[in-house]
């Protein structure tokens, strides 16, 4: 705790350094440039839209409110960029300070646009090296789920792990649990969801106003477990930008398939100089049903909350917030004795701030963010009895994280454009109940990266950068594992690397391509795991020898655009050395019955592509179609398949929307999975129907509905980590949201 102490007494003399010089950046001439974005049809705002001043190379997202805002902009001319997810691009000339607040319609179009992917770039230019999407609010609407990975899955390269609802977390391009970087806000979450298949996001999907993907390899920018790909998810409880006045957002989501109710209420209030704002969220679902009825012990509930408070002056804006979840669970496990159970009790408390200055200096812009979390399990056996219920723990987990990250953005110099960073986190895990997997750990990172962005033409940028990393973990004892000479505490100095390069020879064609060195340190449970899991069906197996993942990953992408025709076909391919398969040894541990997972280290190579198309036929109704597909085996034998590779899969849809009205069918072809590891069951191809519709009242009133699996389809997901192999996926489900902003 004195390494803490430290660290935040650094943060508040920093955050206090910012604030003096914010208040010396009110000397000068620059204003904040403000701004709006709505539908040309109905006046109603439209959140996530993005906004790029072209001749500055700078970009934001608007928020749920549709508003945006550039902080510390000279008086001059400028041109304006606006996309938004469903709309045409606009380009608006606008004479800034003369205009004053802008409002900015955008005109409806089925065919998406880009737009800025914030999280794939530290300098906010819209242009891509490799594969992101972004989702927006109306977008992560329509895909309403309790998981994560249920909201995600479908999305191009995007799968879920399935072990019930609550854990299922996205797996990017075959890449799971740490090699996805799952953060909030631009920080790592401090959770555990990436550690085991029976470890849930911290982070209830209602509270989100945008998501963004990265697919491939992102350590350059993110450090270790960004070896897949990022996923970073933004919620507004930490005001960054904000109207005068009050605005209040109150949603609700139901779902038939588990009888799942959810709500959500948000306020917030803002002055020229503070906002805050203020969120409570509850969800209540019971077992998951599936066309052979119900699947035991796959209930959940949770209560969640969230606020915080913004300041800003001059070119400079402030904020923190502090978030908190109560989840409880159940696992679908098959127990000898139906009367036992396995329940997970999840508590997160997540403190965050971010500070940005914009300057008139070779240092233009400035970002410093923090993130404290508080975060605890306990995995209950549950025995009901005639007379009484029992209840043990059999794993406890608890983790404290402190990170930090701070950005500087320095302005052009000739045809170099690019940002310094730095990034610190320390993080201390205790384990205990009657089956603790590992000993207690704890160490930290601390690295710094430079990335720069070098225009070569008109059509042409490179990007290329370099990061170094120091790390060191520290193994100590707990109950179950007392032998202090079987540890051995690692550090390792750790260095990584990207070059990309982006073409862009018209309106229409845009094409990107990257070379990255991107690398992985392996969690505490791969190392040190030895005793049985009943919470995610296994007995693990961790080996101590286990060396640093290193990877050299490749993609690319060409993409065509016009106003009734877009299409993207992005390939891949990833050398991995040292790669941790969590493999099946077709043993079973005879006292618990559990099947044994071992940690495996293997040379593999990952390869596969996306492919998506979308065609406008008129005004009223457009079409998709989507493919992917990824291949993973050891690098001295293609016959040596690697675990959980998710299977070739078609997509397919057709809307029809008006403005007010949307509808359309949808379908997803699954192909048979039969190139398996040793040990892995293959799983046959499905065929799933679904449909989606909504209207827009207008008043900020929106209604969506989503029908799943219509059929009521049999079918097993190859990701599915249920233990029993034979129980098949939710059955029909019909999903309803309803949101209203005001």
């Amino acid at each position: 705790m004195n390494r803490w102490s430290s660290f935040l007494f650094v943060m508040f003399l920093t955050t206090e350094t910012l604030f003096g010089m914010g208040e010396f950046m009110l000397q000068t001439s620059s204003t904040n440039l403000r701004g709006v974005v709505t539908d040309s049809r109905n006046g109603e705002a439209i959140p996530g839209a993005t906004i790029f001043i072209q001749e500055l190379d700078r970009g934001v997202a608007a928020d749920e409110k549709g508003r945006f805002e550039f902080i510390s902009i000279s008086p001059g001319e400028y041109t304006l960029l606006i996309r938004s997810v469903g709309f045409a691009t606009a380009t608006l000339e606008i004479n800034h300070t003369e205009e004053g607040m802008i409002t900015v319609e955008l005109v409806p179009s089925l065919l998406q646009a880009d737009e800025l992917i914030v999280t794939s770039s530290p300098i906010g230019k819209n242009l891509k090296y490799q594969p992101a999407q972004a989702l927006n609010a109306e977008m992560l609407q329509q895909k309403a789920a309790p998981s994560l990975g249920e909201m995600l899955d479908g999305t191009p390269g995007v799968t879920t792990r399935s072990f019930g609802s609550a854990p299922a977390r996205p797996v990017i391009r075959g890449f799971d649990g740490d090699r996805v970087l799952v953060m909030q806000n631009g920080e790592r979450m401090g959770d555990l969801s990436g550690t085991a298949v029976d470890h849930a996001v911290a982070l209830d999907p209602l509270a989100l106003d945008r998501v963004e993907i990265v697919r491939g390899p992102a350590s350059l920018l993110y450090g270790s477990s960004a070896v897949g790909g990022v996923i970073n998810m933004f919620s507004n409880d930490l005001p960054r930008s904000w109207d005068k006045g009050a605005s209040a957002t109150i949603a609700t989501h139901i779902a038939t398939m588990n009888k799942m109710g959810a709500g959500l209420a948000r306020v917030q209030y803002g002055t020229e100089k503070f906002a805050g704002t203020a969120r409570v969220i509850y969800r209540e679902g019971g077992d998951l049903r599936t066309p052979d009825g119900r699947l035991p012990d796959t209930s959940i509930n949770n209560i969640s909350y969230g606020g915080g408070l913004g300041y800003r002056i001059g070119s400079f804006e402030t904020g923190i917030s502090i978030s908190g979840m109560d989840y409880k669970y159940g696992l679908p496990e098959v127990l000898d004795d139906l009367n036992e159970s396995i329940e997970i009790r999840m508590d997160r408390i997540n403190l965050q701030s971010i500070s940005t200055l914009t300057m008139d200096r070779f240092i233009d812009h400035v970002e410093l963010r923090f993130h404290l979390s508080d975060y605890s399990h306990d995995e209950f056996g549950i025995k009901r009895l005639p007379a009484a219920v029992t209840e043990s723990i059999a794993i406890s987990f608890a983790q404290q994280t402190l990170s930090s990250s701070l950005v500087l953005r320095h302005r052009p110099i000739g045809r170099f454009e690019g940002a310094l960073g730095f990034s610190f986190n320390t993080s201390d895990v205790k384990v205990g109940g009657l089956e603790a997997l590992t000993p207690n750990a704890n160490g930290y990172f601390i690295s710094g990266y430079l990335y720069e962005e070098i225009e070569i033409s008109n059509a042409v940028t490179l990007k290329a950068g370099s990061r170094i990393e120091y790390k060191e973990t520290f193994v100590t004892t707990n109950k179950l594992f007392p032998d202090a000479s079987f540890f051995e505490d690692r550090n390792d100095l750790i260095y990584s690397g990207a070059f990309g390069i982006n073409y862009s020879p018209s309106e229409h064609w845009s094409a990107g391509a990257q070379i990255a060195r991107a690398y992985r340190t392996p969690t505490i449970e791969e190392l040190y795991s030895f005793a049985p899991h009943a919470a995610a069906g296994s007995f693990d197996i961790g080996n101590p020898t286990l060396q640093n993942e290193f990877s050299i990953g490749v993609d690319t992408f060409l993409e065509y655009q016009t106003e009734r025709f877009q299409t993207q076909l992005s390939l891949f391919a990833n050398q991995i050395d040292n790669f941790v398969d969590f493999s099946p040894t077709g043993e079973f541990h005879e006292p618990s019955g559990l099947p044994f997972f071992e940690y495996v280290s293997k040379d593999a190579v990952l390869y596969g592509f996306e492919l998506g198309t979308n065609i406008v036929f008129s005004e009223t109704l457009s079409g998709g179609i989507g493919f992917d597909y990824v291949r993973g085996h050891e690098r001295s034998d293609e016959q040596a398949n690697l675990t959980f590779i998710p299977p070739f899969r078609t997509h397919l849809q057709f809307k029809y929307d008006n403005g007010s009205f949307w509808a359309g069918p949808r379908i997803k072809i699954v192909n048979k999975q039969e190139k398996v590891a040793a040990n892995e069951d293959p799983t046959d191809g499905h065929l799933l129907i679904g449909a989606d519709a909504g209207y827009r009242f207008g008043h900020g009133v929106t209604l969506s509905l989503r029908l799943d699996n219509l059929l009521n389809e049999r079918y097993r997901d190859h990701l599915s980590r249920v233990e029993n192999r034979d129980a098949p996926m939710p059955g029909r489900n019909l999903n309803a949201m309803l949101r209203w902003e005001f």
